[in-house]
């Protein structure tokens, strides 16, 4: 006889342990019992122990071998720990035929620090290559598309412009809105010191037009768009509606690209406005509650201390911003290799780059802005 004994080790992990004989006698219902475990337990990492048997035959092994493979069809990930004295090597022997018996006796060695770099430098490589090459091939696509009247599909711009900068306005503005209440509240604790409350709309209006607005939105951006896009392209990358398009004589880039390039770049300086416009109006109910100036008052000071070139500053950032943000979207769909697995991680990646990207790229700016300031006073 055998006894089944299952356990939840963590919310990923599946802990089963068979004890008695596993013997041609067993062998029908031990299988059956297993079967019915996986098909409750589906995409799990399952441990099976064999520590607990007395006994196991040719039949046994045909269970633990259709255990295997019932494990790859419900994806999960099947390792046996445990394996009695002198077993391995049997099992190893009756297991060779088996598709996916591959680490599954055996841990998989953890690769050493020196390994670990040698192989984050050669991704580094890989991935800069790729993004010049996508650059080149975008930049191209451009230049093809504008030569040739109707190459670009200007139809769907619309409805990309809808839903990367339409659709965003309500977190925008509310995300803008609280952005300049937050400063507001942050500036009235310094200034009441001193009796300089009316300085709360220099700060706000400034730091809101030429920093947090223009970034706090193309990181909105990141998470809709940039997600969005390498999701959809890493999708069509899989069902292979890529390779569908270029055999029908279509660039995916002139294509794809393009347009959400293009949708991007005007929906980012337009959301930038509107949390610009929305984040000083946040700005100005905090400093009327908290440090008793009027409306007017704080406009007035606002229309003193910001300038044009201040406002136009920010939009240029939000539009380099935006054409970042597609591009990588874009790209991280267009390196999706495999299944879902890869679509997720071609996702996550996205949005991380174009949190990286915009952060450099704005420091950038920063010190252009500071070391050139004649080239951008409007």
């Amino acid at each position: 006889m055998f006894q089944i004994k299952f356990r939840q080790q963590s919310f990923d992990e599946l802990l089963i342990e068979i004890t008695g004989n596993a013997s041609v006698e067993e062998a029908v219902a031990l299988d059956r019992e297993l079967l019915n475990i996986l098909e409750a337990q589906p995409l799990i990492n399952v441990k099976l122990d064999l520590g607990g048997l007395d006994y196991l035959d040719g039949a046994g092994i045909a269970v633990i071998r259709n255990f295997v493979r019932n494990c790859n069809k419900f994806s999960n990930n099947a390792t046996l720990i445990n394996i009695p004295s002198g077993g391995k090597r049997f099992l190893e022997s009756r297991l060779s035929d088996s598709h996916a018996t591959m680490g599954i006796l055996d841990g998989i060695d953890e690769p050493d620090v020196a390994t670990q770099i040698k192989h984050g430098i050669s991704n580094l490589r890989n991935s800069s290559a790729d993004m010049i090459t996508f650059i080149g091939g975008v930049v191209d696509a451009f230049w093809s598309g504008l030569r040739r009247s109707g190459s670009i599909k200007w139809e769907g711009l619309a409805k990309l412009f809808e839903k990367a900068g339409v659709d965003a306005v309500p977190i925008v503005t509310a995300l803008g809105f609280l952005m300049g209440c937050i400063l507001a509240f942050q500036a009235a604790i310094q200034l009441r010191k001193f009796g300089a409350n009316i300085f709360v709309a220099d700060l706000v209006s400034v730091s809101i037009c030429l920093e947090m607005g223009p970034l706090l939105t193309s990181i909105i951006i990141s998470g809709r768009s940039g997600a969005g896009y390498a999701a959809h392209i890493g999708s069509m990358q899989v069902s292979e509606e890529i390779d569908a398009l270029r055999v029908l004589g279509i660039d995916p880039i002139l294509y794809l690209v393009c347009p959400r390039i293009i949708a991007v770049a005007i929906a980012a300086p337009c959301l930038t406005m509107i949390s610009n416009i929305v984040g000083i109006i946040g700005g100005c109910v905090v400093a009327g509650f908290s440090l008793d100036i009027t409306p007017t008052a704080y406009f007035n000071q606002v229309k003193r201390v910001l300038e044009i070139s201040d406002v136009t500053k920010g939009l240029i950032k939000s539009l380099v911003f935006g054409i970042e943000i597609a591009s990588i979207g874009c790209l991280r769909g267009f390196q999706v290799r495999g299944g879902a697995e890869s679509v997720g991680y071609a996702t996550t990646s996205a949005v991380v780059t174009c949190i990286f990207v915009l952060t450099v790229t704005n420091a950038l700016f920063a010190v252009l802005f500071y070391y050139f300031p004649r080239i951008w006073s409007f």
